[in-house]
């Protein structure tokens, strides 16, 4: 049995896609620090074509490198990624984990999409239907699983349904705590940092599913550049203070990543966000209370909740919506004293703190600057996802119902 180090720093990249050039350059900057006695660094990488998954017990410059072969792997497969936090927790114990999930932040390709419907048999399929998801909000999932679901749904048109109004989210969170929950199980106590190396995962509902096994998230409200994370700024604080308290370490992340981009002149928008998610009520709550003073004024507040989606900023298709900018035009839209009372609320609640739900958030471009670190399902035009329901923030609380009270006719 292996001494317990201070830290392992888990990296599962599922690069067997169009971004597996990126893949290669992030296991180049994790080199650039590379393990130490108290920080093991170790990766999973699936390669687009043909040189398989390999892991890596990350060395300095490679130097010393143990390497493990593992042939061709389905990184989309839930089973494949807790395989490796089982290997990484055997191998390489310690006293905190952190896991970042690095995937498909280009989106799936039609050709994958097109090899899962085939694989599945789906009804009434046609190779034009794997570039029309592609494009969709499923281009954006993590699990292979998930989309095997929707795939087997009977019609085109229930998969497109399904895909476009958010499901394909809202049924990958409901995978992503599956595979969290088994993953601390092989840990054998919670995550201590999250990293979503990946789009648009400072979400409430992703938070809120995560919050049993994980005590930090870091992610992005916005889709990530290619680039994604700066690994040789993010662990380079790690690896010389290895007893950095975890919070600390997620803060780090967050300005380290934005001030990569800024650094290198980037002109496209940048967000990052570190959530504490023992702190997660302190937004359901408020927004429980401005769901239920909406659901009382209904429909006479409609046209303003329409305007307020507008004007706010907003993600992907129109379904995610970044919540502080939403309560911050509902505000201004509303003559009633109770909607801006609550809506004020939760914007308060989203202030950036210690012991706050956001410990640290940042952005970068002008169409993200009034973004406050997380987004909530906020569908515009479109129906509400069937699956919305099974998270297990809209089975707690209230949102739910105040979309089904937005949207009632």
């Amino acid at each position: 049995m292996q001494p317990k180090a201070e830290w392992t720093f888990m990296v599962y990249l599922a690069g067997d896609n169009n971004l597996s050039n990126a893949g290669d350059k992030d296991l180049g900057e994790m080199r650039a620090l590379g393990s130490t006695d108290d920080v093991n660094i170790v990766a999973e990488f699936d390669n687009a074509g043909d040189r398989g998954t390999n892991r890596y017990h990350i060395q300095r410059d490679g130097v010393g490198e143990h390497v493990e072969s593992l042939g061709e792997t389905d990184s989309g497969d839930p089973a494949v990624l807790l395989d490796f936090v089982g290997w990484a927790a055997e191998n390489y114990p310690a006293r905190r984990y952190a896991l970042v999930l690095w995937n498909h932040g280009g989106g799936w390709e039609p050709s994958e999409i097109d090899r899962i419907a085939r694989a599945v048999r789906s009804r009434d399929y046609n190779e034009r239907e794997a570039s029309e998801r592609s494009a969709s909000p499923l281009g954006k999932i993590f699990f292979r699983t998930t989309m095997k679901t929707i795939f087997n749904l009977p019609t085109p048109t229930d998969r497109a349904i399904c895909s476009d109004d958010g499901s394909g989210h809202s049924l990958d969170t409901i995978e992503l705590g599956r595979v969290l929950a088994q993953a601390v199980e092989k840990l054998g106590q919670p995550i201590d940092l999250l990293g979503m190396d990946a789009c648009l995962m400072s979400n409430l509902e992703v938070a809120y599913q995560a919050r049993p096994y994980v005590q930090y998230i870091v992610a992005s409200e916005e889709s990530e550049p290619n680039d994604g994370w700066p690994y040789d700024a993010v662990l380079s604080k790690l690896v010389a203070r290895p007893k950095l308290a975890t919070a600390d370490l997620a803060k780090h992340i967050v300005s380290a990543y934005i001030k990569s981009y800024v650094d290198r002149g980037y002109s496209g928008p940048v967000t990052q966000s570190a959530l504490n998610l023992a702190k997660i009520e302190q937004l359901a709550e408020p927004l429980d209370e401005l769901a239920d003073v909406l659901i009382d004024r209904m429909p006479r507040v409609r046209s303003n909740v329409w305007e307020a989606q507008r004007k706010s900023v907003r993600f992907w298709h129109n379904t995610l919506w970044d919540i502080s900018s939403f309560c911050e035009e509902l505000e201004k839209l509303t003559a009633r004293t109770p909607v801006r009372r609550r809506a004020k609320a939760v914007r308060t609640a989203l202030r950036p703190g210690s012991k706050r739900l956001v410990i640290a958030e940042s952005h970068h471009g002008a169409t993200v600057d009034r973004c406050g670190g997380a987004t909530i399902y906020l569908p515009a035009m479109t129906d509400i996802s069937r699956y919305y329901g099974d998270l297990a923030y809209a089975q707690d609380h209230r949102w739910l119902a105040m979309l089904q009270a937005y949207q009632a006719l």
